[in-house]
């Protein structure tokens, strides 16, 4: 079990990220603690380039054009780094996270991969399958509450009353 914590909210988003029991936590400030010291320049690249576009939603909430498309709701960042060559041995950084509307957005974790596929690494996997559960849980609960995810104060509501 667990619950939303509520990272920022702005006029444009409100931004959450999963907090599990006995976690100390939520899985946002994971994925900061775990990849915020990388020395490799491409790694730096984009982990600046993640918080970059965070910021930008603050402003202008989570347009679809800013993520990369995981499968239903489930995005990663970042969609685009400026790199001259990206170097395939040393990996790129990806954070996954629910795009529930331009307005509401859940970040979880992520990590580096040399992969093609978030499949074939077994933690982002287990990254995005937290995260499929968890959207899984939202719809029925959205559903249940009779509304859907167009409704942002509805739908907010429930994220920050749901257990997961």
């Amino acid at each position: 079990m667990g619950k939303f914590v509520l990272i920022t909210e702005t006029d444009a988003i409100s931004i959450y990220s999963p907090v599990f029991d006995g976690e100390p936590m939520h899985e946002f400030a994971k994925f900061l603690m775990s990849n915020r010291n990388h020395s490799h320049p491409q790694l730096k690249k984009f982990f600046d380039t993640i918080l970059a576009k965070i910021r930008k939603m603050e402003e202008c909430g989570a347009r679809e054009n800013l993520f990369r498309p995981e499968g239903g709701k489930i995005k990663a960042m970042p969609l685009y780094v400026e790199l001259p060559r990206v170097d395939r041995k040393v990996g790129k950084l990806r954070l996954y996270c629910i795009r529930i509307s331009d307005r509401l957005l859940i970040l979880g974790n992520g990590g580096v991969t040399v992969a093609n596929k978030y499949e074939d690494d077994p933690f982002l996997l287990s990254c995005v399958n937290k995260l499929r559960c968890i959207e899984n849980k939202l719809r029925q609960e959205v559903k249940k509450a009779g509304t859907d995810y167009d409704n942002f104060d509805a739908a907010k509501q429930v994220i920050e009353t749901i257990n997961i």
